[in-house]
């Protein structure tokens, strides 16, 4: 499907009539997430990210705002190239409705490169630094038993950046809550108030625009795909405060890129651990 593919399912689904907010709370999370050193070809990489993720409260007619900034670090031995530090900055744009069927809509700007243009953004950067990304879904829910969700997703979960469908079958209770879908599968239990255990898959794939200052500003896309499968926990320690882990692989890997000779790496990653904590405030 192409890009344009996605726009007139976002126009109908924003026409929806009689549709009135669905509230979300105003949140703020930072995070870390460590992967482990594994094989890249014939050679080898470790990594870690950085992050922090906002949202504001619902306003209006069902509107939030969000900011996603992510530090992406990685480490190689064997190959001839540095480190790379890149860097993506998401600013989401949700609107929602509730009902027996909901709807949310949601414009994703988003700017994805590298640590030399992102710190020098307003005099460096081009067009390829920016993308516009979307996604667009239909959910029936409710406190317990069966729902469903259907839409479409334009971004880089993927890699490079594609249309791809959004489909679930969700089941919740009032200690259990299950989703099986398309690109995202999840099951968590709540023993208490408190806690909340799980185990989630869901694709990990990313695409920055880099300029390599090592050869006089050659520019290509740093793309990655993977897919992450984790154990997790989140403890709710205050009324307004949470911490989260997440234990589990990034598999299925596969990084393009070029080294600092202006040689192509187009190579499969071997499967690797890796750990993630993060704190969260709800307002």
């Amino acid at each position: 499907m192409a890009r344009s593919g996605i726009l007139p399912l976002v126009a109908a689904l924003g026409l929806t009539p009689d549709a009135f907010a669905q509230l979300r709370e105003g949140s703020v999370q930072a995070h870390y997430l460590h992967l482990d050193d594994a094989r890249l070809g014939p050679a080898s990489m470790s990594g870690f990210e950085t992050g922090l993720r906002a949202w504001t409260p619902t306003f209006g007619a069902g509107f939030a705002v969000g900011a996603d900034y992510l530090y992406t670090h990685y480490e190689y031995e064997g190959l001839p190239t540095r480190d790379r530090d890149l860097h993506r900055l998401a600013i989401p744009l949700e609107w929602a409705s509730q009902g027996a069927t909901s709807v949310t809509i949601t414009a994703i700007p988003t700017v994805a490169t590298s640590s030399n243009i992102f710190k020098d953004l307003f005099s460096r950067s081009t067009g390829d630094d920016f993308q516009l990304y979307a996604r667009a879904t239909l959910e029936r829910a409710a406190d317990e038993g069966w729902g469903w969700r259907l839409g479409a997703a334009y971004d880089d979960s993927f890699g490079d950046p594609k249309a791809y469908p959004i489909a679930a079958m969700t089941y919740a209770a009032s200690s259990f809550a299950l989703e099986l879908g398309w690109p995202r599968a999840s099951a968590h239990w709540r023993p208490n108030h408190a806690w909340r255990l799980g185990i989630e898959v869901e694709p990990a794939g990313a695409r920055w625009h880099v300029v390599s200052d090592e050869r006089d500003g050659a520019d290509f896309d740093y793309t990655v795909e993977a897919w992450r499968a984790a154990l997790t926990a989140d403890w709710r320690f205050a009324s307004q405060w949470g911490v989260a882990a997440q234990v589990g692989s990034e598999f299925d890997r596969h990084h393009d890129f070029e080294d600092d000779t202006g040689a192509r790496i187009d190579v499969g990653a071997e499967s690797t651990a890796f750990a993630a904590f993060a704190l969260r405030f709800d307002f």
